[in-house]
């Protein structure tokens, strides 16, 4: 794919999503204390779209954000 070719994102409106992502991180870590692993399956999951966002501008499916909705859910 050319540069050219690639979607303009509207990073106004990602950032806030992703910045929505990181506090699902901290309240994973929280939830779970200081014995959780650093390998832990929830917590790596969002820290790697969070990690493919700000070196490739990778956005979320629709699948993920379901995901991250569920996690959400789960870890508020």
């Amino acid at each position: 794919m050319k540069p050219s070719d690639k979607p303009i994102i509207d990073r106004n409106i990602w950032d806030v999503v992703f910045g929505k992502l990181k506090k699902l991180g901290t309240a994973i870590e929280m939830k779970k204390g200081s014995n959780m692993s650093i390998d832990d399956p929830d917590y790596r999951w969002v820290n790697d779209r969070i990690e493919y966002y700000n070196q490739n501008d990778r956005l979320l499916t629709v699948d993920e954000m379901n995901t991250a909705n569920t996690m959400w859910r789960q870890y508020k």
